[in-house]
């Protein structure tokens, strides 16, 4: 099933709130926002992460929720603070001055969120980080399944335009004689008998030897297929597979159009690149 780069999901337990959002990107590039006391969560977090994302750029950003009933209160570090205070006072009787609580709490360790310790801290985040992944996914999911239905009906598309080369493709050899035909008559049009048939029936052979496109159709029809399949496809990846494939449908295309001598079949070949390039845009938002 295919599920879409880009995507929301977000969830709030044990008193955090995480937000993920995730959008195309050629690589997996995952960055993790924490508070600054849980920083050394950061690489088992991310790893969370990478394990449910196959690709894309995903931001986390994990906050504390304060209205939340388990929060922590603020904590204070008493005997750090009488330590601070006995220095400052001394130093207030050498150079004068009053100390006040507040010269106390704005000094680093004095007061801070809470003092539970980052391993107690890491099963709440988990928890509250996979609610998140969860809704994540479902949000891929559905993205992916919006994209899965467009890329679809060009697949329809492609295969109708690839049955009209087909058919086109059978006049190639009468259009080929006819204009022939056309030049050396006009060439020769006082003396038509020096036309030599035979000739003119082996030149037209090896032109149309030259530019036959039978290969090219078989190769192209495969390939839709292919695309096709990947659509269908209940597990893994399939945004770098369908890439591949559709590079090898415009190959087979480009090819297609420049054996074209045929007016009807070059303006098809330009219908079926512009839906080429229609699908590769989908694609790149898959996953």
């Amino acid at each position: 099933m295919p599920r879409s780069m880009t995507g929301f999901g977000q969830a709030d337990a044990h008193g955090y709130h995480v937000e993920i959002k995730g959008v195309n990107h050629r690589y997996k590039d995952i960055r993790v926002k924490l508070p600054r006391d849980l920083s050394a969560l950061e690489i088992p977090l991310r790893d969370m992460v990478s394990e449910a994302v196959q690709r894309g750029k995903v931001d986390v950003t994990i906050t504390r929720n304060a209205t939340f009933d388990s929060q922590e209160r603020m904590s204070i570090n008493w005997d750090l603070a009488r330590i601070y205070h006995e220095e400052l006072s001394r130093m207030s009787t050498a150079f004068g001055g009053e100390v006040t609580f507040r010269d106390v709490i704005f000094i680093p360790g004095v007061m801070s969120e809470g003092m539970n310790r980052e391993d107690d801290q890491m099963p709440l985040v988990q928890h509250a980080l996979t609610e998140a992944l969860e809704t994540f996914s479902r949000a891929k999911l559905n993205e992916g399944e919006r994209l899965k239905s467009d890329i679809q009906d060009r697949v329809v598309n492609l295969l109708n335009m690839s049955k009209t080369m087909k058919a086109l493709a059978t006049d190639m050899t009468k259009v080929y004689r006819d204009r022939l035909h056309a030049n050396l008559n006009a060439l020769f049009s006082e003396n038509v008998s020096v036309i030599d048939e035979v000739r003119l029936e082996q030149e037209v052979a090896l032109l149309a030897d030259k530019c036959d496109i039978t290969e090219e159709l078989v190769r192209l029809e495969s390939h839709i297929l292919s695309l096709e399949d990947a659509m269908n496809k209940l597990t893994g990846p399939i945004g770098r597979h369908s890439d591949f494939i559709l590079q090898e449908i415009s190959r087979e295309i480009n090819t297609i159009g420049s054996k074209s001598q045929i007016t009807a079949l070059s303006r098809t070949v330009i219908d079926a690149k512009t839906e080429i390039e229609k699908i590769r845009e989908q694609v790149q938002n898959i996953e």
